[in-house]
């Protein structure tokens, strides 16, 4: 694997639109495995819609195409593109998070999965649930606990309280770890008053109500439905062979911001595709209180052929990377932006002071 170092600009990607440029002979961002990394406003989405748009081009049918994002907002760039565009090679790419991928098997694969995933009845249709059906129907279940005392020491308001729990098994499932470990994990994880041990055991008894409920009744929240796919589903050669058939070209915008579920199904299928293109933005991982796992994403480079580095920003001005190097260097952090030479207020521009040049960390 080889790694390089340019700004967007390098590739012309706000010079008419052109990305044919490489770095070395035989390697262009448009085709093979590509890692793509670099801060916030380098030109990385750009890139990627480009790339998606030149596969079309190229006569890539377009049902071939796997446009992944963590959750949907993030999706726009390239809807935006396809609507704009009037290259049409098969059909449209798919435009997908990993749970909406996940809910897409279950409900094509749904015979398959209903019996081993130990549904009462495998043989009635399945019922998906949005957030707010999956509250509707935690809150009937917890209701009457609540009036028995349970959470007894909380002031949370009662749809919060909902939510958390449903939260939690979402956590379950796309980390990888059974929802049955739940209150234990959240014990192991408490070093306060030990009265607190109680509310974990109360969140772990509601869980559990809620799965034997969903699985009585042939309801599937976000939680079941990944379970369902990678533990009953993926192993299956038909699901996987059918999944690695269809899709041909991966194109995987923040990746750091999705979660290891998302990032194994990923190790899965990269050595399995024609193409692909992992967006991971240097500046970004704030949802990892939902679930979302950097090092994992990063890890990722290693399975692709070429890693490329777009260093410079081009929406950030440079006063605005001088502070944010400065910081950096206070908080002893590395920064994604080099420092570039701006004198501070009251020193003449010889004397400028250059914060610490940081380049792009690679133990992210």
């Amino acid at each position: 694997m080889t790694s390089h170092i340019k700004s967007a600009r390098a590739y012309g990607l706000y010079e008419n639109f052109s990305l044919e440029q490489t770095f070395t002979p035989g390697v262009n961002i448009l085709y093979g495995q590509v890692f793509l990394e670099g801060p916030a406003g380098a030109g990385k989405t750009t890139a990627a819609v480009q790339r998606l748009l030149r596969l079309l081009k190229d006569g890539t049918p377009g049902g071939s195409i796997l446009v992944l994002v963590p959750q949907r907002t993030l999706a726009a760039p390239y809807s935006t593109a396809l609507r704009r565009s009037r290259l049409r090679a098969g059909g449209l790419p798919s435009i997908q998070t990993a749970g909406g991928l996940a809910r897409r098997m279950v409900e094509l694969f749904w015979p398959l999965a209903a019996r081993p995933s130990g549904f009462a009845d495998p043989d009635r249709p399945l019922t998906f649930l949005t957030l707010e059906t999956a509250q509707y129907h935690m809150a009937r279940l917890v209701r009457p606990l609540l009036d028995d005392g349970y959470f007894e020491s909380l002031t949370i308001d009662r749809n919060r309280l909902y939510s958390q729990i449903i939260d939690n098994l979402n956590k379950a499932a796309v980390v990888g770890f059974p929802h049955g470990e739940i209150g234990k994990r959240l014990d192991t994880a408490w070093n306060g008053e030990p009265a607190q041990n109680r509310v974990y055991k109360d969140a772990q008894h509601c869980a559990n109500l809620f799965r034997e409920h969903c699985l009585a009744h042939n309801l599937l929240d976000f939680s079941l439905q990944v379970e369902v796919f990678w533990h009953h589903l993926w192993p299956l050669p038909i699901c996987r062979d059918y999944l690695i058939q269809t899709y041909r070209h991966l194109l995987v915008d923040n990746v750091e911001e999705d979660t290891p579920f998302a990032h194994d199904l990923l190790r899965d299928l990269l050595p399995a595709v024609e193409s692909a293109l992992l967006i991971y933005d240097q500046d970004a991982g704030y949802r990892q209180f939902l679930g979302a796992a950097p090092p994992s994403a990063y890890a990722l480079r290693d399975l692709c052929d070429e890693t490329v580095v777009f260093a410079e920003s081009l929406v950030t001005a440079p006063e605005l990377q001088t502070l944010t190097s400065y910081l950096a260097a206070v908080l002893d952090q590395p920064a994604s932006q080099p420092a570039v030479d701006i004198p501070p207020p009251g020193r003449a521009p010889g004397a400028a002071i250059q914060a610490r040049p940081t380049l792009l960390s690679t133990d992210a």
